[in-house]
């Protein structure tokens, strides 16, 4: 070259020129291996992806199966792996389709992302023109910044966080550990290759070439793939996680009385007992003693030496691959002359409007010689052919029941039990299984109606909704209410919600319902937004 205060001359000029090319050339010789490594990369991923879509669907499949057999059980962890699939299908395609979108926007498409899909499908990378560019798809990925915060680098990398959240609260808790060591960490510091430290956009994406982009792209979709894959399997294996693993099956015989009186009839439950002959139970209580037999079961043992009622509570302790569950367990008994039995068939309360089931026995006695009177809260007793009773109460607070005999021409006072007398407790409605919250607008016009839901109330009742109101907020100009009678979804609600738009809501209150007790309003109302 010329000396620095001298001009080039045109060969000079001319040889530098060459120099540069020359140079130029070589780092394309070795960019080319490089490149090409990519594409077999690039490729490779694709097929390995294509296999854990395959492995999540048999997961799927397997799951599916278990909740067509066993709905109640599995219903629960069901519906977390259907929130899953959702969520990871969502993500997925938005990998898949800012993949093809770079390439699109890179070679310059017409067709956009459909036509890089199309060729990307049937040619593979090899044919990717512009490899080696990196300019474009830093801009892509950054904007008009250098740190990320702007560009579709930053917008990927919520969507990730935002789903790995998700993961982590639809999985069993006992898998967090595990979990969290699987997801990707896009908040940590990075070294670049001048050991800078960088963010998560600029170690994945800053200057890197197109090809390079791609298969980044791919192994995150990869790394969801796999999380998708082993979330659903846990919440598989939570079905029967707490299960009691049991490998005897023994008969057990239960007698529904110790002892009979001359004339009586010996009665027991004769049932079939599996229990788990690797384990010991293990339990203490203070009133006796528990004693471990060779059958999987403790014996309680209590002295009956002193007259009058006895009460006991006590811990058995059940080993499972978790660790030791305690269980505990109480109860009472007298030690006396013959005496009366009265206990409630379903609870231990008499409710108002309802039949409560009462059985009443007296050991040694025929149930046609009790005598049975009932004081208290508008009581009154009705004796089924089979012996036992239908209690009916007609205001709250104590009811008592007292029992005699006739026995040997006299009447004998055998004992009496107090019970509280409760008003059924209120009910709330539910949209068919929904409770309100985020929904979709195809999944609320697809609800036929509205039902009771009795909160835990177990006791056998049954209530039908007969009148509602709906009202639909838009934004925009205000709604009448729609009003229904009974609990079905009337076709002008339907054709409604099927026109609503995110962010809209629908509310349903001044819900009616009917049952035994007489006519209620529901407790609360239905809140559901358009998502």
């Amino acid at each position: 070259m010329g000396a620095t205060n001298c001009p080039e001359t045109p060969r000079q000029k001319m040889i530098g020129m060459m120099y540069l090319v020359y140079t130029a050339m070589l780092a394309l010789n070795v960019s080319a291996e490089i490149l090409n490594g990519f594409v077999t990369v690039g490729d490779s991923l694709e097929i390995t992806n294509n296999l854990l879509q395959s492995k999540a669907e048999s997961s799927y499949q397997m799951f599916e199966n278990a909740y067509n057999n066993n709905p109640t059980k599995v219903q629960e962890n069901w519906d977390k792996a259907q929130q899953v699939r959702k969520d990871s299908k969502e993500l997925v395609a938005y990998i898949d389709n800012m993949k093809y979108e770079l390439i699109a926007n890179v070679e310059g498409y017409k067709g956009g992302a459909g036509e890089a899909k199309t060729l990307m499908s049937k040619e593979g990378y090899i044919n990717i023109q512009k490899k080696d560019e990196f300019s474009a798809p830093t801009r892509y990925f950054f904007g008009d910044t250098d740190d990320g915060s702007q560009g579709k680098g930053i917008e990927l990398r919520k969507k990730i966080e935002s789903y790995q959240a998700k993961m982590m609260s639809l999985s069993d808790p006992r898998f967090h550990d595990q979990l969290k060591k699987m997801q990707i960490d896009t908040k940590k510091k990075f070294k670049n290759a001048s050991h800078q430290e960088v963010n998560w956009m600029q170690y994945n994406f800053y200057h890197g070439v197109l090809v390079a982009d791609i298969v980044v792209l791919n192994k995150l979709k990869s790394e969801i793939l796999n999380q998708e894959y082993d979330v659903v399997n846990n919440l598989y294996s939570a079905i029967s996680a707490d299960d009691f693993k049991f490998d005897k099956v023994i008969a057990r015989v239960i007698p529904k009385e110790t002892y009979i009186m001359q004339g009586g009839t010996y009665e027991a439950d004769v049932i079939v007992a599996a229990y788990d002959s690797r384990g010991q139970l293990e339990g203490d209580c203070a009133a006796g003693s528990l004693t471990a037999t060779d059958s999987g079961t403790l014996r309680l043992k209590i002295g009956g030496g002193a007259l009058g009622k006895r009460t006991y509570k006590g811990t058995v302790r059940v080993k499972k691959e978790s660790g030791s569950i305690p269980y505990d367990f109480s109860g009472e008994f007298f030690v006396a002359p013959p005496s009366v039995t009265i206990s409630p068939t379903n609870m231990n309360v008499l409710y108002i409007g309802v039949d409560n089931p009462i059985s009443i026995a007296a050991p040694g006695v025929n149930s046609n010689d009790l005598v049975v009177s009932t004081n208290g809260a508008g009581l009154s007793m009705t004796k089924k052919p089979d012996g036992t009773y239908i209690a009916h109460v007609k205001s709250p607070g104590k009811a008592t029941i007292s029992v005699s005999a006739k026995v040997g021409g006299a009447t004998k006072t055998l004992g009496h039990m107090d019970f509280r007398s409760k008003q059924i407790p209120k009910m709330s409605a539910k949209l068919g299984t929904l409770s309100g919250g985020a929904i979709a607008k195809e999944v609320l016009a697809a609800q036929t109606g509205l039902k009771m839901d009795l909160n835990g109330f177990d006791f056998p009742v049954k209530y039908e909704v007969i009148s509602y109101t709906v009202d639909i907020t838009t934004g925009g100009d205000g709604q009448p209410p729609m009003t229904a009678t009974g609990g079905q979804l009337t076709p002008e609600m339907k054709v409604k919600f099927s026109k609503l738009r995110r962010g809209n809501s629908v509310v349903f209150s001044n819900i009616r319902y009917k049952g035994p007790d007489g006519v209620h309003a529901a407790d609360g109302q239905l809140a559901f937004k358009i998502k």
